[in-house]
C-alpha cells in the first residue's frame, strides 16, 4: 500500500530531525533544496513523478514546491514534453561567488609578481558587509612573513584591507560604523570615531591604507582597492609586512607598489572599458 502523503513527509521530518541531532529544520525548505540538488545531479530534465520518487515525496507537494520555485526562476519547464531543469535564478544566485572566483584567478598574477618584487607576502581581500575577507595570498621570501589563512575575517576599522573597503563604502554605512563601538585590539587602534573619519578622508584622497600594528603588534599593512567593469571596489590588495621593515621610506615605496597593482588589476577586471 502506498503511504500517504501526512505520513510520507512526517517520516522525512523525523529523519532530519534525528539526523541533526534534534535540531528542527524547515521541512519546506528541505525539501526545496533536496529538488534542486536532485535536479544538479540529473543527466537530464526530469518529471514530477520521477522527482517525487527520487526525494520521497508525494506528487502534489513536490508540485507546490516547484510552481514556488518557478516563480523565482530556479527552475525551468521544457515546453514540449514539461520536464524540469534547473533554472537561470541558480546562476543569478551564484554569480557573486563566480565573480569572487574569477578575480582570485586573475589576481593570483599581480600578487606573484608583487610578492617576488618585495619579498613580502602579498594577498586579496574581499567585502562580506561588516568585515574584510582573506581569499587569496602569496607568500614573500624573506625570512620572517606575515601569514594569513584563507577565509579568515578582519576587522574593517583596524587592517588597512578593511580601512579601505570601509573608505569606499557610502557615506550612511560609513557613519554606521563609525557610530558603533570601535573595538581595540592593540594600543594602536583607531577607536575614536573622529579621528578614523579623518582617516577615512585620507585614504579616500591618498587612494591607499597604512596599517600600522593596530590590529596586531609587530604587523603591518599597506592596501589599495582595484576597481570591476562598473567602477565598483571588486577587491583589495594588501601588502603584509612586519614593523621593524617598515619605516617611512619602505611605506612609500610599497604603498606606490600597491597602488600600481591595484591599477593593473583594475585594468584586468575591465575598469576604465565600461560604463560607471
Amino acid at each position: 500500500m502506498q503511504k500517504s502523503e501526512a505520513s510520507m513527509e512526517g517520516s522525512l521530518n523525523r529523519k532530519t530531525e534525528s539526523a541533526q541531532g534534534g535540531f528542527q529544520s524547515i521541512a519546506a525548505v528541505d525539501h526545496a533544496l533536496s529538488l534542486l540538488k536532485t535536479l544538479a545531479t540529473s543527466a537530464e530534465p526530469l518529471g514530477v513523478n520521477e522527482l517525487a520518487r527520487r526525494i520521497g515525496l508525494h506528487k502534489s507537494t513536490v508540485s507546490r514546491l516547484l510552481r514556488t520555485l518557478e516563480n523565482h526562476h530556479f527552475i525551468q519547464r521544457d515546453a514540449s514534453h514539461g520536464r524540469i531543469s534547473l533554472g537561470l535564478g541558480v546562476v543569478a544566485l551564484a554569480g557573486p561567488m563566480l565573480g569572487a572566483m574569477d578575480v582570485i584567478a586573475i589576481g593570483r598574477p599581480v600578487l606573484e609578481r608583487i610578492a617576488s618584487t618585495t619579498g613580502e607576502t602579498v594577498s586579496l581581500a574581499l567585502w562580506n558587509g561588516r568585515e574584510a575577507v582573506m581569499v587569496e595570498q602569496v607568500l614573500g621570501t624573506r625570512t620572517v612573513v606575515h601569514y594569513t589563512w584563507r577565509g579568515k575575517a578582519v576587522s574593517a576599522h583596524s587592517t588597512a584591507v578593511g580601512k579601505v573597503f570601509l573608505a569606499f563604502l557610502p557615506d550612511n554605512e560609513v557613519r554606521a560604523v563609525l557610530a558603533a563601538p570601535l573595538e581595540r585590539y592593540t594600543a594602536f587602534t583607531i577607536v575614536d570615531p573622529v579621528a578614523l573619519a579623518t582617516e577615512i578622508g585620507r585614504i579616500r584622497r591618498a587612494g591607499y591604507a597604512l596599517n600600522i600594528e593596530e590590529n596586531e603588534l609587530e604587523s603591518c599593512g599597506v592596501a589599495a582597492a582595484a576597481y570591476d567593469f562598473h567602477g565598483k571596489v571588486a577587491t583589495v590588495l594588501n601588502i603584509a609586512i612586519p614593523k621593524y621593515r617598515f619605516d617611512e621610506e619602505q611605506q612609500q615605496r610599497l604603498a606606490e607598489i600597491v597602488v600600481e597593482g591595484a591599477r593593473e588589476l583594475s585594468g584586468k577586471l575591465g575598469y576604465g572599458n565600461g560604463a560607471r
